[in-house]
């Protein structure tokens, strides 16, 4: 039962690897969630700086737009537009002579990019599926963007590489608004239509650059993290080994136990049970069925079915044993089952108390002892003692020191009188007298018949026969 109980000892020592390999796993899940949620974060920073700059060139752009451009000094940095020729207000002069030309909002917002767009920094560009101005015309990114925004979309990004060094591309929508017609009312743009967009190129080599970092550092404190927790799981794996070594000891130790009580129980000449205080069978013997027939199981199933076999009153039997467990006494007595075959036997009765180290109570260990032939026995011979008693008592027996005459031969009786022998003997004993003569006497009374030795020849007649004639 024990062995089969702790059957599990291979399982548990498969333990410490299936948790470690659950440490593992967890570790590298942590890692991929970090790495994972790192990576969108700095994803998430360069297009929020990619929105930054749009929306502030888009600012800038309604602001103009509102205002119907403005107007600047001629230089080499601003000159006309070409594209504007058909404005008549294009270029006019201040009341000092000084030329000055229309920058409208997409020439303002180009001039302010151009301004910022340098080695290292985000490179903004309008762009359009018909631009103005030739340069605007976009590449092939732009061109699948605009296509996409064409079907609905206002915001486009891809992280890819721009002469080998990793950008993000970012192309926010442009719609047409009525300031826009005053430029572009002429290429047959109405309100609404998909004008352009405006894009941003942002290198993320910095960004990239302290992402590799954070997860560099990220790594190295997962992998002490790991290593701390799988010195901890070895370190587990020996106490549970230790632990396993003595409970295998004091399982082995069990074990013996066990079944040195099994021999000592289930080999029992005698029926033997242990009672529990609430009146449960713990332990019936297999030598029930040699003495009363029936299995241990019956009896572990149904304590009160031995109330069923005994014959006579086994509610008071039953009644006085559980009174004396209620006392712990130790008690013995002898009863009588009926066996499976109907046959009577004697059993005698031992039951005690048991208890715990401590002293709690256990319930009562009892042993039923088959003293059939032995009751038997005592019958037969108690029935013999009493017939010989009662022919003892009938016999009647002379002891003791009997006053007799010297002459006469008569016997003197407890009361002074004196008796002929064989009334005396007749009155104490149960013989019968039967008379006749010895020879000696038949020679003196009857010379005659029987004379002496000396007289005649020698006879061997016995005196008691009768007389010749």
């Amino acid at each position: 039962m024990l062995r089969a109980f702790f059957s599990g000892n291979r399982q548990i020592k498969k333990l410490p690897i299936l948790l470690h390999g659950l440490w593992l796993l967890t570790i590298l899940a942590s890692v991929w969630i970090n790495h994972t949620y790192s990576q969108r974060e700095m994803e998430q920073i360069a297009r929020t700086e990619a929105k930054t700059i749009v929306q502030r060139d888009l600012a800038l752009r309604r602001w103009a737009a509102l205002r119907g451009g403005v107007y600047v000094p001629i230089s080499a940095q601003t000159p006309p537009n070409p594209y504007l020729a058909h404005i008549p207000d294009r270029d006019i002069k201040k009341p000092d002579g000084t030329p000055l030309t229309l920058i409208n909002p997409a020439y303002l917002v180009r001039l302010v990019a151009e301004s910022s767009n340098g080695k290292g920094n985000a490179i903004a560009h309008m762009t359009s599926l018909k631009p103005l101005r030739p340069e605007n015309r976009p590449d092939s990114w732009e061109k699948a963007a605009l296509e996409r925004a064409e079907l609905g979309e206002k915001e486009i990004s891809e992280f890819t590489t721009i002469d080998g060094k990793p950008y993000l591309r970012y192309l926010h929508a442009v719609a047409t608004e009525a300031p826009c017609l005053k430029c572009h009312a002429s290429q047959g743009y109405q309100l609404g239509d998909l004008r352009g967009g405006l894009t941003v190129s942002l290198p993320t080599g910095i960004l990239l650059a302290g992402h590799d970092q954070a997860l560099h550092a990220l790594h190295l404190w997962h992998l002490l993290i790991y290593l701390l927790g799988a010195a901890g799981l070895f370190w587990g794996q020996g106490l549970v080994a230790r632990r396993i070594r003595e409970r295998n000891q004091v399982v082995a130790a069990l074990e013996e136990s066990e079944a040195n009580f099994r021999t000592v129980a289930d080999f029992a000449h005698a029926w033997e049970y242990w009672m529990a205080p609430d009146g449960s069978m713990k332990y019936v013997s297999p030598s029930v069925q040699r003495v009363t027939g029936y299995p241990p199981q019956l009896f572990l199933a149904d304590p009160e079915f031995i109330k069923s076999i005994i014959v006579g009153d086994a509610d008071a039997l039953v009644e006085n044993q559980l009174d004396n467990d209620l006392q712990h006494k130790f008690t013995e007595t002898d009863f009588q089952i009926r066996t499976s075959t109907g046959e009577i036997r004697w059993l005698h009765h031992i039951c005690q108390p048991i208890h715990d180290r401590s002293g709690g109570f256990l319930g009562r260990r009892a042993s039923n002892y088959d003293i059939t032939e032995e009751k038997t026995a005592k019958l037969h011979n108690e029935e013999l003692i009493d017939k010989l008693r009662e022919a003892l008592e009938k016999v009647k027996t002379l002891r003791g020191f009997l006053p007799i005459c010297a002459g006469c031969k008569k016997i003197r009786d407890d009361q002074g009188y004196w008796s002929q022998v064989e009334s005396y003997i007749a009155s104490h004993s149960e013989a019968v007298f039967s008379h006749g003569i010895c020879p000696d006497c038949a020679h003196r009374l009857y010379p005659e018949y029987y004379p002496p030795p000396d007289e005649g020849p020698t006879s061997k007649t016995d005196p008691t026969d009768p007389p010749a004639k």
